[in-house]
């Protein structure tokens, strides 16, 4: 079976983390079913290659704005919407690039059994094609996407208009399955998705290892994140609660992983909250170094406002890690609050504070806590091969099956 996926974020290379969860969807197919072809229709940026092939998929670029080095869109922060404003041309880009992105699916998908598409942009080039084509379409949906609807009437008329012409839709938790139901009204065949975890990569690791590794300090408290420096992400919450009541007696480091838009006001505040010399910003860190990371670490922290299902809570988790997050979304169908995490309301400085305290202050509760958190994610099996299989049976499906194209 020949697989076409058309998507705004891809990785790089083997080694890049940029939108890690795509690259590790479409190498699953082929870990599942060797004999499966996949082409990836992505964005192109200066310096990369127009084709090439990553981990034995076909990665075809289209570039959508000359000069190739003016292209601005793709590959920064934790997406292309999320570039919009940093000029006046990169907001002039997004039209171009869904056009290129349409033009490049259309000549790549020729022979293609199946189109999928991830996130509702990619999704509304991948039911032009597919109706041109006459081939069926699977759409995964995920956490912008879900989230954003939620906000506005307008972006739920487009995302049903969009949906209701897919062949199947897989949502990347059980939350957005209901709401996909309830609130958007989608009429086509719907299953959750959910992504797997790499437990060779992200397993429980010796920490003073780790730490000499890294070259950090064996004998201080460490809180690790590890996202993009973004708003919705809620790094400055993060920041505060180290300044809250009990915290700010604690000689905990905070550790942070990324970059994004708003690292440089985030070192600001840094400074202004009296943290210049607990808080320590990494950057961007390669991917053969998070493990690492994770397996230094006290506790990862995610307080995010909005999320789909995190994969750096599954990858916190098989670390053997305990994880402080917020509860929202596809969060909560993978820490239970106090038998394998800690979980806190959006935007709560003072719960975080909290929670945050009650782990550095009872390591027989953070032990507890990781060790239930590891046994959490080998009962739930979500390893990547599994999620190949689920998807290539959804793909034979909509190709042979009974299932019928979109409206």
């Amino acid at each position: 079976m020949k697989v076409c996926f058309v998507t705004t974020s891809f990785v790089r290379s083997a080694e890049d983390h940029y939108a890690r969860f795509v690259y590790e969807q479409a190498k699953s197919l082929r870990a599942a079913e060797p004999d499966t072809e996949v082409v990836v229709v992505v964005p192109h940026a200066p310096g990369l290659a127009m084709k090439e092939v990553i981990g034995g998929q076909q990665i075809r670029r289209a570039q959508y704005f000359w000069p190739a080095r003016w292209q601005l869109l793709s590959y920064r922060y934790e997406g292309w919407l999320e570039t919009f404003g940093i000029s006046p041309l990169a907001a002039l880009q997004g039209p171009m690039l869904l056009l290129a992105l349409l033009i490049k699916l259309w000549r790549e998908s020729k022979d293609a059994q199946v189109i999928h598409a991830q996130w509702l942009p990619s999704a509304a080039i991948a039911v032009i094609v597919g109706r041109l084509r006459n081939l069926p379409v699977v759409i995964s949906v995920r956490g912008v996407d879900m989230n954003s609807a939620k906000k506005s009437r307008l972006l739920r008329a487009v995302t049903r208009s969009i949906l209701k012409r897919a062949s199947y839709i897989v949502p990347v938790s059980n939350e957005f399955r209901d709401m996909l139901h309830s609130e958007i009204g989608c009429g086509r065949p719907i299953t959750p998705l959910y992504n797997g975890v790499d437990t060779e990569q992200f397993r429980p690791r010796d920490r003073a290892t780790c730490r000499r590794a890294l070259g950090l300090p064996e004998d201080q408290p460490m809180i690790l994140f590890v996202g993009g420096m973004i708003k919705r992400k809620g790094v400055d919450i993060l920041l505060k609660a180290l300044r809250h009541g009990a915290m700010a007696d604690h000689r905990a480091q905070l550790y942070l992983a990324g970059e994004g838009p708003k690292l440089a006001a985030l070192k600001v505040l840094a400074t202004a909250e009296g943290l210049a010399d607990r808080t320590h910003f990494l950057g961007k860190v390669s991917r053969d170094q998070v493990h690492l990371w994770m397996g230094a670490a006290d506790m990862l922290v995610l307080p995010s406002y909005s999320e789909g299902r995190p994969n750096v809570v599954l990858e916190g988790m098989a670390s053997g890690i305990p994880v402080v997050a917020t509860a929202v979304n596809g969060t909560v169908e993978l820490i239970s609050d106090g038998a394998d995490g800690l979980l806190f309301q959006p935007g709560d400085v003072a719960g975080l504070a909290a929670q945050l305290d009650s782990l550095l202050r009872q390591p027989d509760l953070a032990a507890t806590l990781a060790a239930r958190a590891t046994e959490r994610i080998r009962e739930l099996g979500l390893t990547w091969t599994a999620h190949g299989r689920q998807l290539l049976s959804i793909y034979r499906e909509v190709v042979y099956g009974s299932i019928v194209p979109g409206e």
